[in-house]
């Protein structure tokens, strides 16, 4: 009988390990039909055979009258160790408990005399159970000797390549089709290639670079990408805008810009449904948009901006005039906006999904597009947060767009104004 499990070798005259740690081994038990006894004669003795990788060609231990205690107590556990006399070792087992009992109770066959199939294994042409390598799933990368030079595991799911000065991110990585987690913090990466866009990562984390020095954002647009992922740290990157692409990122749970120069965030940010942590805090930020009560986030920092200073209404009479002959695209898309009327891909012209997904909508509830009537007032509460990181002294204002001069949502508009 062979069982697969898990081993150490414990000296019991010198209290030492010739393993510090359980490895991989095989273990086998039967008889050794060519042993002969004391007078020259063949005899039957059992024996257990011990492979390991260290020793592939294996170790015998005599158990016929040899064995002086076999400690069982954990064994439910699949913890057992054998202690023999000679030599003077413990062998210490770490096994799936079922197959563990099972090659106890042949031992103990064993011993009594008695027959058993499991003990017709020839003990000299016993063999190690193959092993099949684990494939290799998380790679952590922390020093620049440890890069690896002849490529990465196809097998990868999991990458983390920090603080080693990493200035651009190699073809190897892009070819990475399980991975789901990518750590590239604290280098000096200044662009995401846009093959990244077909990796199907969950979580990216690329904080402290310099991807605001060239701003290419198209790896965002990848299929992929876009269906997975949920976790986006763009900390401390040096952008001094809001990337449009990310609002693209549907599935979106978590996102972090904290420590960057973004100004404001578009009005498009209503896009990301998913969304419920959001931290940009140590940013320019003056205002937020008004489609924030729209949104489900539970957690929002917005610690370090410039919240406080309130602006003056502003309100251009060439965008009323504009508004007010609105052509027929865009009181189709307002119409189907306010009916919440289901739409996609193929159905309508692509113009028009980015019209009804990114442009800002009027304090009535009416779609805006391509105008500058823009108005700012004080947000009273953001009642969807539950975990809010904020100055006190400062309050936070909502960009808010009419529709028109007589539009209704000017009075609605006076809900977030305070006295």
């Amino acid at each position: 009988m062979k069982i697969l499990c898990e081993t150490v070798v414990q000296d019991r005259v010198t209290q030492r390990n010739r393993s510090p740690r359980y490895v991989k081994s095989t273990l086998a038990v039967g008889y050794n039909n060519s042993a002969k006894d004391v007078d020259g004669n063949n005899t039957r003795l059992l024996e257990i055979m011990h492979f390991t990788p260290q020793n592939q060609a294996g170790e015998r231990f005599k158990v016929t009258n040899n064995i002086d205690k076999i400690f069982s107590k954990f064994l439910r556990d699949g913890k057992v160790t054998i202690g023999f006399k000679e030599p003077a070792i413990n062998l210490m087992i770490n096994c799936d408990p079922i197959p563990l009992k099972g090659f106890l109770q042949t031992i103990k066959l064993g011993l009594e005399g008695k027959d058993s199939i499991n003990l017709r294994l020839n003990i000299a042409a016993a063999t190690a159970i193959l092993q099949r390598s684990k494939p290799q799933e998380k790679l952590t990368v922390l020093r620049r000797g440890d890069y690896p030079v002849k490529g990465f595991p196809r097998t990868l799911k999991s990458l983390k390549i920090s603080n080693i000065q990493l200035l651009k991110i190699t073809f190897d990585i892009c070819s990475l089709r399980n991975l789901t987690t990518l750590d590239l913090s604290d280098n000096q990466i200044s662009k995401v290639p846009r093959e990244m866009g077909r990796l199907p990562l969950v979580s990216f984390t690329i904080n402290n670079n310099q991807l605001g020095t060239i701003n290419n954002w198209e790896w965002l647009r990848g299929k992929e990408i876009r269906k997975s992922l949920r976790e986006l740290d763009l900390s401390a990157n040096e952008l001094n805008h809001f990337p449009l692409d990310i609002i693209r990122l549907e599935q979106l749970v978590g996102l972090k810009l904290s420590d960057n120069k973004i100004k404001r965030l578009p009005f498009g940010f209503r896009r990301l449904r998913n969304l419920r942590n959001l931290n940009i805090a140590s940013n320019l930020l003056t205002s937020l948009p008004s489609d924030f009560n729209q949104m489900r986030i539970v957690v929002l920092d917005l610690w370090g901006n410039k919240f406080g200073m309130k602006m003056e209404h502003n309100i251009s009479e060439a965008g009323t005039n504009k508004l007010n002959s609105a052509p027929l695209w865009l009181l189709a898309a307002r119409a189907v906006c306010q009916n919440k009327l289901p739409y996609s891909a193929g159905t309508i012209p692509w113009m028009l999904i980015d019209i009804l997904a990114e442009s800002p909508l009027c304090a009535c509830g009416k779609l805006c597009f391509d105008t500058t009537i823009y108005e700012r007032a004080v947000m009273a509460t953001l009642d969807n947060v539950k975990t809010l990181v904020s100055s006190r002294e400062h309050l936070i204002y909502a960009d808010i767009v009419l529709c028109g001069m007589s539009c209704g949502g000017r009075k609605q508009m006076l809900f977030y104004e305070q006295p």
